[in-house]
C-alpha cells in the first residue's frame, strides 16, 4: 500500500479522511494536515512524513499554488519517489489507495485521468419524469 498525506486549509483533509473510512475502512492508514485551524506550524508534520514514508508516497494537496502546496513543495523538492498531486478530489485519494498496482509516475497519471471531476447532464425528458414522480409523492 502506497503511504499518503492529505493535506489542505482547514478541514478539509480530515473529512476526506472520514469519507475514506466510511466508504472503505482504510481512513486510518492515510496521514492528514488540517492546515490554519489553529496557530501550530504544520511543517513539522510534512518534514516527519517525508522522512518515514516508504517510498514511492504521495501527498495531496488542495489547491495549487496554495501556501499548503507551496510549503510542501519546499519540503519535498528534492525528495525521491515523492508524489505531489495537487487540486484533489475523493475519487483520486480513493484510487491511489485501493490500488494494487506498483506505483510509478505513469501510473499515477492514469489514475489521475480517471479520477476527474465531469459535468452529469440529464436529459430534459427524463428531469421532466422525475419531476412529475416527485411532485406526485407530495400530492
Amino acid at each position: 500500500m502506497t503511504d499518503i498525506l492529505i493535506a489542505s486549509h482547514g478541514h478539509f483533509a480530515s473529512g476526506l479522511q472520514s469519507s475514506l473510512e466510511i466508504l472503505t475502512g482504510m481512513g486510518n492508514k492515510v496521514k492528514v494536515i488540517d492546515a490554519y485551524v489553529d496557530d501550530s506550524d504544520y511543517t513539522p508534520q510534512i518534514e516527519e512524513f517525508i522522512k518515514s514514508a516508504k517510498r514511492p508516497a504521495v501527498i495531496f494537496t488542495d489547491l495549487k499554488g496554495g501556501s499548503v502546496n507551496q510549503k510542501v513543495m519546499l519540503e519535498a523538492a528534492d525528495q525521491k519517489d515523492i508524489f505531489i498531486v495537487t487540486q484533489m478530489n475523493l475519487a483520486i485519494i480513493m484510487s491511489v489507495l485501493l490500488d494494487s498496482e506498483p506505483l510509478t509516475k505513469e501510473h499515477l497519471q492514469d489514475l489521475i485521468v480517471q479520477s476527474q471531476v465531469e459535468l452529469l447532464e440529464i436529459p430534459q425528458s427524463q428531469q421532466d419524469q422525475e419531476k412529475e414522480t416527485v411532485n406526485d409523492f407530495f400530492e
